[in-house]
């Protein structure tokens, strides 16, 4: 696949792309609301040709179809958007610019006039390095989709020193399945990638990996993650395992960085559209005409947390969803459904200064959830199986 210039689609691209599609359309309306950001990136690190094998749209489309298509484009007038598609080899940069062409060929009006494309046939970590260099730490806000087949050509490093602004966020593939078998070479030019991808020295990373269980599925993207946090500063970072359903087995987790709590809301929604179960892995897409029933979380686990952090304390309703975000695998809406079995149970005390509809929870609600000793007996009510 690696040395062919269009490829064949794998159902875990797929969901990827949906996953990148999904973000992109809460992303691009939040930073350009009313004109507050005059220019708005999306860089496409390993952008590709543009399209694959049976005329599926390759990442860069993706993005674009999602702004130029988006049912609030025409609000987003006042924002320039500029998309960075880095592909080194030439045969798949030359068919990339020959799809992106077609699109706007294809479109009534053609090229918007607030879209803008750099083109770069380069390696991403030059491309990158340069226009860090450039921005000395003011580059506008920017997601930077950074989709490699391997482990080398990401250095921790050039992504810390390319998104160091406040509003940009990284979104990368990594890829697991291939580190995983790699991880310990010492061949010393494999070493030296791994110190790159980590953003280690050869002692940090000895010390880290000395800790390592075999059997945990989860240390390498969880190394990953926290380098992120450390190294490269991102404030919040998720994860969400895609596995090949022809092996079965995760081939790459898609890792999410960001620095403000809404880009972590707007990506555990994404994630949870394709595992409505769990919300942490994709394992092949639900066709809605085979199941009897609307997949459902299982909310238990997050009210045994509530009732073990919160019983009988004071706390805001933006608080505990902070602590909920950050600290699990669930959404926001997740917290509204356990505190709406809760207060329906007579359990849940909410205060607000301004009048509060029943089942709702604003963000300055102050919430106690009551020990059960102090719910009030509501007396004898009839029982019915239905």
């Amino acid at each position: 696949m690696a040395d062919e210039a269009v490829w064949s689609i794998e159902e875990h691209t797929l969901a990827k792309h949906e996953i990148l599609r999904k973000y992109l359309n809460a992303w691009f309306p939040i930073l350009s609301a009313q004109g507050f950001n005059r220019r708005v990136i999306f860089l496409d690190g390993f952008a590709g040709p543009g399209i694959y094998r049976g005329g599926e749209p390759g990442s860069p489309i993706v993005a674009l179809r999602t702004l130029i298509d988006h049912e609030h484009f025409y609000r987003m007038s006042k924002t320039e958007f500029v998309f960075i598609f880095v592909e080194k080899r030439e045969d798949r940069f030359k068919n990339l610019q020959q799809e992106v062409k077609s699109l706007w060929t294809s479109r009534r009006g053609g090229k918007p006039g607030n879209v803008r494309i750099d083109w770069f046939n380069a390696q991403f970590a030059d491309v990158a390095a340069t226009i860090a260099h450039e921005t000395r730490g003011h580059l506008a806000p920017t997601l930077a989709f950074i989709d490699p087949f391997g482990w080398s050509g990401i250095p921790m490093a050039t992504i810390r020193d390319l998104l160091v602004s406040d509003k940009c966020e990284v979104l990368l593939t990594f890829m697991f399945d291939s580190i995983k078998r790699f991880a310990n070479d010492e061949r010393l030019e494999i070493k030296l990638h791994f110190l790159d991808l980590f953003g280690m020295n050869e002692e940090g990373y000895r010390r880290a990996t000395q800790s390592k269980s075999d059997a945990s599925q989860s240390f390498w993207p969880d190394l990953y993650m926290t380098q992120l946090r450390k190294y490269a500063a991102f404030t919040y970072t998720s994860r969400f395992a895609l596995k090949d359903l022809k092996r079965n087995r995760v081939v790459y987790h898609l890792v999410h960085g960001t620095r403000h709590i809404k880009g972590l809301e707007v990506m555990k929604n994404a994630t949870w559209s394709l595992d409505p179960f769990s919300g942490r892995q994709f394992a092949g897409f639900i066709d809605e005409k085979e199941v009897l029933f609307t997949p459902e979380a299982d909310l238990v686990p997050l009210r045994s947390l509530l009732l073990a952090k919160f019983l009988d304390t004071s706390i805001t309703f933006e608080t505990m969803k902070l602590l909920v975000l950050e600290q699990t695998v669930y959404k926001s809406t997740h917290l509204r459904e356990v505190l709406k079995e809760l207060e329906k149970e007579g359990r849940l005390e909410c205060q607000l200064s301004r009048k509060r509809k029943r089942l709702t929870y604003p963000e300055d609600t102050q919430i106690r959830i009551l020990p059960t000793e102090q719910i009030e007996d509501p007396g004898p009510t009839q029982s019915s199986l239905f």
